[in-house]
């Protein structure tokens, strides 16, 4: 959650094409401007992208990410670890989305977005992970 963090994760974009950076430029735009969403980052992956629930809209003592988001340079797309299923992220037309490997992980899909999806996609992932962000709430506060 640093400024290191957040210069790592675009240090990672300087070599990408531009329309990388319009992808995550986009997706932060349109969830900074939401009091019930933290825009982070972290060094995990070299930089990445970490959207969340802050801990005060749930009442709890820490945040709850329901998204993270980085660059992959040598395979050129974007890696996505979202807290939909894949079929749930299959509903918004993402049908690459994979379980992830570690049972222990808390977020539900690993999506790898190619050309396709992060040059003309980023409406359509952007919808994804509203469904993701309200999810994780109802999810957290049917908890409590």
């Amino acid at each position: 959650m640093t400024e290191i963090a957040r210069e790592h994760f675009y240090q990672r974009l300087e070599s990408a094409p531009y329309a990388v950076l319009g992808f995550f430029e986009t997706i932060i735009r349109h969830f900074e401007r939401k009091n019930d969403v933290l825009v982070h980052h972290t060094d995990t992956n070299g930089g990445d992208l970490r959207l969340a629930i802050p801990a005060e809209v749930l009442g709890q003592n820490r945040l709850r990410n329901f998204a993270t988001l980085y660059w992959q340079s040598t395979k050129q797309e974007v890696f996505s670890r979202t807290s939909l299923t894949p079929d749930e992220l299959n509903s918004f037309g993402f049908d690459m989305g994979e379980v992830p490997k570690a049972a222990s992980e808390p977020l539900k899909s690993d999506i790898r977005l190619a050309e396709a999806q992060w040059r003309y996609g980023v409406a359509d992932f952007t919808k994804a992970l509203e469904a993701a962000k309200i999810k994780t709430i109802n999810q957290l506060v049917s908890t409590r």
